[in-house]
Order: structure tokens, then sequence, then C-alpha cells
């Protein structure tokens, strides 16, 4: 599999990484052939976020081997910079408040070009395309402390895919939204992946908003304890050994909000 995927996908071998003094992921290796709608599924804790950074190359493993589409993340970060949009979990970063949607685009785009940058014709009709993606073309001229959650997120993903990335790595992009605005979104990366070839890996508490978009599950809790299809991997046994508290009642699996344990 390794072999055959080349630049075409993505590939982790045996990777560990620390993260605050901490193990965070342990021999973890999968691989995804583009293209591919990805979720990384566990606990807090399970090293998604580790994970993610080392995808990004903005984390050096202690041992293993990654390769994003041919490019390893810590040496060829400018190569690879060109071909990733990368979100981190909201709060974490976020653009000034008092400027315009638009304009929060236009620098994205133009953040992909040599100076002098100016907004021309050329930058107008990038911005109308990547906020006519998302809708949000008409709050074009809102600013950004004027927005929902939900809206502000979409602003985001506008300024990032302005820049034609073939991937979207998402931190958490559900979290600290409503149930509708989590539907909207999770929607929403499906359209991109879909319309525009975006390939995606999204970290995730909960996977019922995107249930039925049948994702590639990759199930994490420091170590990768199964990926394939959702059919394959959601089962009581995997789930089990990915979450430190789970319940059956009645028929139904319960899974607790816990944090990851070493097993």
């Amino acid at each position: 599999m390794v072999e055959q995927l080349g630049r075409s996908g993505i590939e982790v071998v045996d990777v560990y990484a620390s993260y605050d003094n901490h193990l965070a992921l342990e021999s973890v290796s999968f691989s995804l052939n583009s293209p591919f709608y990805s979720l990384l599924l566990g606990p807090n804790g399970a090293g998604k976020t580790t994970l993610i950074k080392v995808l990004v190359g903005l984390l050096k493993p202690l041992k293993g081997r990654v390769s994003v589409y041919g490019f390893n993340p810590l040496t060829e970060k400018n190569s690879l910079s060109k071909l990733v949009g990368y979100l981190p979990q909201p709060g974490t970063s976020r653009p000034s408040s008092f400027i315009k949607i638009r304009d929060l685009v236009a620098m994205g785009y133009l953040s992909t070009k040599r100076p002098p940058r100016f907004v021309s014709d050329e930058v107008e009709k990038v911005v109308s395309d990547s906020l006519r993606a998302v809708g949000l073309e008409d709050l074009a001229d809102r600013y950004l402390n004027s927005l929902s959650s939900g809206e502000l997120h979409r602003a985001i993903i506008a300024s990032t895919i302005a820049r034609s990335p073939r991937l979207l790595l998402l931190d958490e992009p559900l979290a600290s939204l409503d149930f509708n605005s989590k539907c909207e979104l999770a929607e929403l990366l499906l359209k991109l992946h879909r319309d525009r070839g975006v390939d995606i890996i999204m970290s995730t508490h909960e996977i019922t908003h995107c249930a039925y978009f049948n994702p590639v599950v990759i199930l994490i809790n420091r170590k990768v304890l199964a990926y394939g299809s959702m059919r394959e991997v959601l089962t009581v046994d995997n789930l089990r050994k990915a979450y430190p508290s789970i319940t059956e009642v009645s028929g139904l699996t319960i899974l607790a909000e816990d944090h990851a344990v070493k097993r």
C-alpha cells in the first residue's frame, strides 16, 4: 500500500510523537489514497491534534516516516504549504475582528503571491468564488466581530480555499457550534470535497453529523486502533478500546466525553 500511494496520498508509518513532554502518539500507521474524506475520531487526549501537527509539519516526530503527497512535512514545508490548508482548533488562532469577510478572503489568496500585492479584478473573482462556495456571498462586507461562530468558521474556510489547497486539515472544527451549525459545516466540507476535489482530514469527538457521508474513519487513542469505512471501524469492540468510558444499556452503546487513558 505504501509504495502504491506515492504522491497520490498520505502515508504515516510507525510514527511516535510527544507533546508537552508526554508521549502522544505510539506506533501510528495508516495510509489514505486521494480522493479522501477522513475523520480522526477519539476522546480528548487521544493524540488527534498532535497527529495533525505532524502532518502539517509543525511537530517533529520522535520516530517514523510521514509523507503527504510525496512531500516530507518537515524538510519540504514550503512545497507542501502550497497544497495544504490548515485550520487549528477554534479559538487558538483568530483573525482580527475588525476586518471584513471579503478582506480576510483576499488576504488568504494574496498570501500565495509575491509582492507587490494588491486587490485586482482577478483577486475579486477569487474572493467571490470562495465566498459563494461557503455560502457567504451576501455577507462579504460584514465585519468578523459581527458573525456567529458558524459564519466565522465559514469565513476562515473561504480564506483557506481561496488558495486552492489540495488538502484541508481541520482540528475540531465542529467544537463550540450548535447542532444545526455542525450539520451545515459538515455538509459544506463534503461539498468542497465533491465539487472541488479537496481532500479532507478532520479531527472530531463526534461523528453523528458526518455519518451519512460514509467517511474513512481513523479511530485513535494514542495508537491507531482501526481505520476504514464506518461499518468496519465503529464496532462496539473497537469503541471499547478507544474510549475509557463506554456504557451499554438496553442495546444502546453510549460514549462518555472522557479523556484518553494510557493502555
